[in-house]
């Protein structure tokens, strides 16, 4: 009879067993990478104040009373950060002299108050109306160039400043953009 070749028998679960401790380390140095980043991003000690002892929270000492008008604390309109409004474009017939018959107009408030634009937004139509109403008194003459842009640049915010006031509301303008002017 035809003899059998018996090979020896080579253990198979030894090349697994090597690929599972492979992956279980990789794992465990990628969950300690994780924990060091996030100890360095959340609790680490800023350098600013390594070596700087930690102050005790002291009351702080009683104000004197105030008027009730200056109850409200109002941030220096100085140091407030810029607010850059935008407003809706305007277009309109301009007065015939010179080539151009539409002037299309859009405008940017620059506030450094909230309540400014709210008051803006609040009372739109009267300032389109006004707007409307001016620049439709304009001619291409007065508006072509720079001195005039900057004019009526003054004009409007004037407009605008004493149409907030008469509303009673914050009027705090500090300055008028032209994002676009056309003439045609």
């Amino acid at each position: 009879m035809a003899e059998k070749k018996t090979e020896p028998k080579v253990a198979k679960g030894s090349g697994g067993k090597l690929k599972l401790i492979l992956l279980i380390l990789i794992v465990l140095l990628i969950l300690a990478a994780g924990a060091g980043a996030a100890w360095y991003f959340l609790l680490r000690t800023p350098p600013d104040q390594a070596g700087q002892p930690e102050e005790k929270a002291e009351a702080p000492a009683p104000e004197p009373a105030k008027p009730e008008h200056e109850s409200a604390p109002v941030q220096e309109p100085e140091h407030a950060p810029l607010i850059y409004h935008a407003l809706a474009p305007v277009t309109v017939n301009i007065a015939a002299p010179g080539p151009a018959r539409f002037l299309k107009l859009s405008i940017t408030v620059v506030t450094r108050d909230e309540r400014v634009v709210a008051a803006l937004d609040k009372h739109m139509p009267m300032i389109r109306n006004d707007l409307l109403t001016r620049l439709s008194g304009q001619t291409y003459a007065m508006i072509n160039t720079p001195e005039g842009k900057n004019a009526l640049r003054e004009e409007l915010k004037k407009m605008f400043y004493d149409l907030l006031v008469k509303a009673h509301e914050p009027a705090d303008i500090q300055n008028l953009l032209f994002t676009d002017l056309v003439m045609q």
